[in-house]
């Protein structure tokens, strides 16, 4: 069984595959190019779909069968004229969008953080935060208005990056359980198919607007979730309703604000180990890893304890990991995969102990997805 990467940057996608056994990879193309290639995703049938954006065209969805030929789809999430913006995410933001649409009471829809394909759907997380459902292969989208209209929405706060819903979970056991991360309105859940949402956040520190940047769990275990913040690592039983910090043996860092803690964005869970990988980093002033040594850590034990694993990493490395820029492709042992800021892309097939280059001098990598096949 060989591993199709698809490595979105901000100049087009890398693709990537490997042999069976995972110890030859070969790049097979650097597609759409001029791209920002912002999230990927495959629908149980095999098709492939990748988010772009550009700063004249702005947002396009195109689908593939074989990541060789592509067909843009002619529709797409869209915010209707009127929807009120957030002016604080049309400033952060204002530099990427399209010609012309700069009003700041008008909510934009600048980019597509996370395509995440559900068994009965497609769903789109997107920029400026808010979420949209496509039941026909993503023919056509509607908006999920419960979140995207929120009753706390005007309390929603920006992250550095803006406005942004990035991390989409479901429960293949209850259709109508799924849960939304937001920067920087944290972690909603909704149990009712999106109809309704409730804020989870209880016992997340929330100095810096509840910023979370990044979800992770097994489908088979839907209650467990793990949470990289801004300001911590956490762990939930109850689906959310409460979490708990899970930092032993993860590097803490002193904040911009004097706050100690483990920062970081990428997390990801395999569900035949039980293993979860992430990368802290050093401060959200610095954003790369600690004393410039690349090194992903994990948990067995549902994060009691964490350790770094660093061989065949390098020594100096001061890129940032963007909470995209992980994958795991869910083998036996697990492979995990990240990129760089810096255009270089790294690969473990034995669950994280041993590493190696398998790409350099990228553009700038936003987001890494893994598809056995």
């Amino acid at each position: 069984m060989s591993v199709t990467l698809v490595v979105g940057t901000a100049k087009g996608a890398a693709i990537l595959r490997s042999d069976p056994a995972r110890t030859s990879w070969t790049m097979q193309d650097f597609a759409l190019k001029g791209w920002k290639v912002t999230s990927a995703t495959r629908d149980a049938k095999g098709r492939y779909y990748l988010a772009v954006t550009g700063d004249i065209y702005g947002v396009a969805i195109l689908v593939s069968d074989d990541l060789v030929t592509f067909r843009q789809l002619e529709s797409g999430p869209r915010y209707e004229k009127g929807a009120r913006g957030n002016a604080e995410h049309t400033r952060l933001i204002s530099g990427t969008l399209p010609f012309g649409e700069q009003d700041p009471n008008q909510r934009h829809l600048d980019q597509i953080w996370k395509l995440h394909a559900a068994p009965d759907a497609l769903y789109a997380g997107v920029s400026e935060a808010g979420l949209f459902r496509s039941a026909d292969g993503g023919e056509t989208w509607a908006p999920v208005s419960g979140l995207n209209d929120h009753q706390t929405r005007p309390d929603w706060v920006p992250g550095f990056g803006g406005l942004g819903a990035h991390s989409i979970l479901h429960d293949p056991g209850n259709p109508n359980r799924m849960w939304v991360g937001i920067s920087a309105a944290g972690v909603l859940r909704s149990d009712d198919g999106g109809k309704s949402w409730a804020l989870k956040n209880d016992g997340v520190s929330q100095d810096a607007g509840c910023c979370v940047h990044g979800l992770a769990h097994d489908p088979a275990k839907p209650n467990t979730i793990f949470r990289q913040d801004h300001r911590g690592m956490y762990r939930t039983d109850d689906g959310g309703d409460t979490w708990r910090l899970i930092e032993n043996g993860l590097p803490v860092s002193k904040l911009s604000d004097d706050h100690e803690c483990v920062f970081g964005f990428a997390i990801g869970l395999d569900p035949k180990s039980q293993s979860v990988f992430a990368i802290p980093l050093e401060s959200d002033n610095f954003r790369y890893p600690h004393g410039g040594k690349l090194r992903v850590y994990r948990t067995r034990d549902g994060g009691a304890n964490w350790v770094g694993l660093d061989t065949g990493l390098p020594d100096a490395c001061y890129a940032n990991i963007l909470r995209g820029a992980m994958a795991l492709d869910h083998r036996d042992p697990c492979g995990v995969y990240f990129g760089t800021t810096a255009g270089g892309v790294y690969a473990s097939a034995d669950g994280g102990e041993n590493w190696r280059n398998l790409a350099a001098n990228l553009p700038r990598i936003l987001c890494v997805e893994a598809f056995a096949a």
